[in-house]
């Protein structure tokens, strides 16, 4: 049985990304940063991990892909900001390359890669240039060009560059993902909902769609060198969405926006352009968001009624 490798399996697209994974008839084996346990299905790595430790377990494991899932947004300083979404993926990359039989290597990007959007259609296409805003922009953008660069070298990675998942399970850290958890937590009278501006127009996709996407395209050729954009092609208002969430709530929230809570970005408009992944046969459809909503809803409540 062929083995994938992944980092930040256990986060939330790291879930479903090892559910494809396995669906596909692979092994999947978990590497986790600063853990201690090791068992068959996970290989524990430092806190730091090197190239030469990743490459010994890429051997003993024999790989054949390696999907580096891991990351951050919200590091406590820009150190840890890049030892998370640079200095990692670097060690990855050089593992891959000095192992006994290189595995392919599936890096994840960020639409935070693109900065502001520089065509008149507001579409964030790969060809464009990068200019990101924020430190996790460029940091994610660094990552690509260490990926571009292996690939030159001739290792085999594609750079998949992901928008806006969303789906059960989406952390607090996002907004959707905190819109939810505040609603989840209301009593049956109803409460407060507590936001910032939704102004903001995303793509959002169904986080499923993502995870089945990316490992598609991983198993393509003639991918390698490149990135490709994984969205649906289409904007979304988040002012829409929180009110398609109130409604599917079925108690009585009161909408309250407050100027001190602000996103992470102040880019209105993040859509991308989906034609290069549609060119080699893959797709993503806009997501049906009173069922997505219903469904990360429904999670967070039995959560809730647990504690």
């Amino acid at each position: 049985m062929a083995v994938a490798l992944v980092t930040g399996a256990n986060g939330f697209l790291g879930n479903y990304v090892c559910r494809e994974i396995l669906d596909r008839g692979y092994d999947v084996v978990r590497l986790s940063r600063g853990s201690t346990v090791e068992d068959e299905k996970a290989s524990p790595l430092s806190a730091k991990p090197t190239a030469s430790e990743i490459c010994k377990i890429i051997d003993e494991r024999q790989a054949a892909i390696v999907y580096h899932l891991a990351g951050t947004s919200q590091a406590s300083d820009l150190e840890a900001l890049y030892q998370a979404n640079v200095f990692f993926a670097q060690s990855i990359l050089s593992a891959a390359a000095s192992a006994k039989s290189p595995p392919k290597v599936i890096l994840i990007g960020s639409a935070a890669e693109y900065g502001r959007p520089v065509n008149s259609d507001m579409i964030s296409r790969e060809s464009d240039t990068c200019s990101p805003l924020s430190a996790y922009g460029i940091s994610k953008l660094a990552q690509t060009h260490h990926g571009l660069a292996a690939s030159e070298a001739g290792l085999c990675v594609t750079i998949a560059r992901l928008f806006n998942p969303i789906g059960v399970g989406s952390p607090a850290t996002t907004a959707l993902g905190s819109f939810v958890r505040q609603i989840a937590s209301m009593p049956t009278g109803g409460g407060i909902l507590r936001t910032g501006s939704l102004h903001s127009t995303r793509d959002f996709i169904d986080v499923a769609e993502a995870a089945s996407a990316i490992v598609r395209l991983s198993l393509l050729s003639d991918v390698q060198g490149k990135v490709y954009n994984v969205c649906a092609g289409a904007g979304v208002r988040l002012q829409d969405l929180v009110s398609q969430l109130i409604e599917v709530s079925g108690i009585a929230v009161q909408h309250q926006i407050e100027s001190t809570r602000r996103g992470t970005s102040d880019i209105d408009t993040v859509i991308g352009s989906n034609d290069r992944l549609r060119s080699v046969g893959l797709d993503i459809s806009k997501p049906d968001f009173r069922s997505v909503l219903e469904k990360m809803l429904s999670h967070e409540r039995a959560i809730v009624r647990k504690s």
